[in-house]
């Protein structure tokens, strides 16, 4: 219970992390940028960015289940993110689909590209703990 709490904690602060970042570029490209979103848009925007954070953070759980491959891990991983993201961004209006389905496809690779180099940085991050930790392990049984 205490990973699923955790997990639903980060996931929602890494939407809200995300959104606030997207914001932060827009405005720096444009100082009108918040000018232009409605109050009702934004609020929507908060709701679906938790979503998504959720839709990637609690499917995450799926490491612990040492049963199951790595590979396939990832692919239920990032699979049930995706298939959040997908319908959520549609519905926020952060697909351009006004500009056609080549737009639609490079701005859905984009965020294929960015959820897979936060899932190496997680992967990498672990990675280095667990090394640590067998580190740590190894010099106390040397040390008897």
């Amino acid at each position: 219970m205490k990973n699923v709490i955790k997990s639903i904690a980060l996931g929602i602060g890494w939407g809200f992390t995300v959104l606030v970042a997207y914001l932060t570029i827009g405005v720096l490209i444009s100082s009108d940028f918040l000018a232009g979103i409605a109050q009702s848009d934004f609020i929507k925007y908060v709701i679906c960015s938790a979503v998504i954070g959720l839709g990637f953070s609690v499917p995450s759980l799926i490491y612990h289940n040492e049963r199951i491959s790595r590979g396939l891990q990832v692919i239920i991983h990032l699979g049930t993110g995706f298939a959040i993201y997908v319908p959520v961004a549609f519905f926020a209006g952060w697909m351009p689909t006004g500009y056609g389905a080549v737009a639609v496809a490079v701005s859905l690779l984009c965020a294929v590209v960015f959820a897979l180099l936060v899932w190496l940085c997680f992967a990498l991050y672990y990675k280095k703990q667990a090394q640590e930790i067998n580190r740590k392990i190894l010099e106390k049984q040397n040390s008897r």
